[in-house]
């Protein structure tokens, strides 16, 4: 049995975006030459998610329709942004909106099996990773980071 981790770093343009990973993963598969085992995926933001669905444009956008309106960006509704109240710096951004997303409605991780060298997901299915509290890198918030864990032979 064989163990590989890769870090990676994806550079965020938009407040919340979902981001195809698919590509990344695969590639890390194919580098390590891992035929048979499991591949972890995982975020290392408390405002971002991962997610495993069809990775059609419009759909991604009415994700973000919808979570925008389970969580929207409301100064004064969360009181994590209190940031008076909190043993924060001042300049700590107002992202409780972004903390609700990933927390209810998101995976910080998710696991895939790996047979005969083929990442096993469905004909429509992709990796993605979404974007809560874009764009980063910004003051305070650096490139998003994910790792893909690959273990097997």
């Amino acid at each position: 049995m064989k163990y590989f981790l890769e870090r990676k770093e994806l550079e965020t343009k938009e407040h919340s975006k979902f981001y195809d990973i698919t590509g990344e993963v695969k590639g890390a598969i194919k580098k390590y030459k891992v035929q048979n085992g499991h591949v972890l995926v995982q975020v290392m933001h408390t405002t971002c998610g991962i997610y495993v669905n069809e990775g059609e444009e419009r759909l991604l956008q009415d994700f973000v329709l919808y979570l925008n309106k389970k969580a929207p960006q409301n100064k004064g509704l969360y009181l994590h942004d209190d940031i008076e109240k909190r043993d924060c710096p001042k300049d700590e951004p107002e992202n409780g909106h972004s903390h609700i997303k990933s927390a209810l409605y998101s995976n910080f991780s998710i696991s895939l099996i790996l047979n005969n060298g083929e990442l096993q997901l469905g004909r429509y299915q992709r990796i993605l990773l979404a974007e809560f509290d874009g764009p980063c890198p910004r003051k305070h918030k650096e490139k998003r980071k994910y790792f893909i864990s690959i273990l097997g032979e």
